[in-house]
């Protein structure tokens, strides 16, 4: 039973990772970007100034740096001290939600549970702190959609928040609707939703990505593909997936789809390019899987 569980919360996070990958609420933080998704060189651009003499924009960007590295506990503990010091605490209480949720993957199987649910409790008090906060919304929704019943999951649950995310953003209503859906079994009417939701918008990536995962779910892996090579055309910021985990479900696509070759290339270059440990590691299961 516990290895059972285990592997319906892993399913879980694979899932949520995704959709909660997109940009914080309106504010400065939003804004900003890392030119080729660098983060490494974000953190050492940072780190050489003296903590007592970084801004908090600063000491947030250093933390999302860290995440993205997979050095969680210190982004943990930067995201602390930006919650204590009531900085941006919509922004900060979602990041560390996140934080929580890509640590479901490293703690022990005893603890995944209970540490999913520190995602959600964090997402739930950004909402608190600011009920605009329409990706803390979404990242509650995503994860009543996704859960496992055991670590949470209430499709009822997950319907009732659909008011509140139509009265702040139209398109992020049709992706959670979409999802529901998928989880109902209904793929024609998920797929309908999920196209809907797309938008000329900043956040067109992020629908595209999570379009691109419904086909990959859906085994219409030709669909997915083309997806994810699109999302190749648009500029990443911070909060957008990575180009590394762009091109590793690409690779996983183009491996179901049978075309090894190109698989291959594109799971090798996430191996040797990814900057965080978690993205080197599942490339080489996906290669070591030929």
């Amino acid at each position: 039973m516990i290895l059972q569980n285990n592997k319906a919360l892993l399913c879980f996070f694979s899932l949520l990772i995704g959709f909660t990958l997109a940009p914080v609420s309106a504010s400065t933080l939003s804004s900003f970007s890392v030119p080729n998704s660098d983060f490494t060189a974000l953190a050492n651009r940072i780190n050489v100034i003296e903590p007592s003499r970084r801004t908090f924009d600063q000491t947030f960007q250093l933390a999302v740096a860290n995440w993205r590295l997979g050095q969680l506990k210190t982004a943990q503990t930067l995201t602390n001290q930006l919650i204590k010091a009531d900085f941006e605490l919509g922004d900060s209480l979602y990041l560390k939600g996140l934080i929580h949720l890509t640590e479901v993957r490293e703690v022990n199987v005893f603890k995944k549970i209970g540490t999913a649910k520190k995602a959600l409790k964090a997402w739930e008090q950004a909402i608190q702190a600011d009920p605009n906060h329409i990706l803390a919304l979404f990242a509650v929704t995503a994860f009543y959609v996704n859960a496992p019943s055991f670590a949470g999951g209430d499709l009822d649950a997950a319907k009732a928040r659909l008011p509140q995310i139509l009265a702040l953003d139209p398109h992020y209503h049709q992706l959670a609707a979409g999802l529901i859906a998928e989880k109902q079994d209904q793929p024609e009417r998920a797929e309908q939703l999920l196209r809907e939701a797309l938008t000329d918008g900043p956040d067109q990536v992020i629908m595209l990505f999570q379009l691109g995962q419904f086909y990959y779910r859906a085994e219409n892996y030709d669909r997915a593909a083309e997806r994810f090579e699109k999302l190749q055309d648009f500029p990443l910021h911070w909060h957008h997936p990575v180009p590394s985990m762009i091109d590793l479900m690409r690779g996983m696509a183009l491996k179901k789809q049978g075309d090894l070759h190109a698989s291959r290339t594109l799971l090798e270059t996430v191996r040797e390019r990814a900057q965080n440990p978690g993205l080197k590691a599942w490339a080489e299961k996906e290669l070591a899987a030929f």
